[in-house]
């Protein structure tokens, strides 16, 4: 075996040179470079600040449930949301947030209040059924 130093013949099973005294081992091979698949969503950099929720379902829930026009209103909001994070506008997403949660508790409440005023009119009217002898 040659020394890849100096170039002197050694024998095969010499560990080092007898020449210059270098070790005659084989270098150490790297280990082969392996390529992962690295998600879409892992590759982004975690965003920066606060969660910003979107009320999306809640909106959804109000509009159906209670009052079909602020609800509309509010899933409007609470879509433009996702869109602002991700176009980076941080501030504008905040807004529509909180716009998005404003129009749901509008909803909510005008749903609510219409809810209370027609079983008040019922009972009233059912009470004046009564009173009348016209309820059977």
């Amino acid at each position: 075996m040659n020394c890849p130093n100096c170039g002197t013949t050694n024998l095969d099973n010499a560990t080092i040179c007898i020449n210059c005294g270098r070790s005659l081992a084989p270098a150490p091979t790297p280990p082969p470079v392996t390529q992962s698949y690295t998600p879409p969503s892992a590759a982004r950099p975690a965003a920066t600040g606060p969660v910003v929720p979107n009320y999306l379902i809640q909106s959804i829930l109000v509009t159906f449930c209670c009052c079909l026009p602020f609800g509309i209103v509010a899933i409007i909001f609470a879509a433009q949301v996702n869109s602002k994070l991700a176009a980076g506008d941080h501030a504008g997403a905040l807004e529509s947030s909180r716009k998005a949660k404003m129009w749901t508790w509008i909803a909510l409440g005008s749903g609510l209040l219409v809810w209370v005023i027609m079983l008040t009119v019922w009972g009233a009217a059912i009470a004046q059924a009564i009173r009348e002898g016209n309820f059977q």
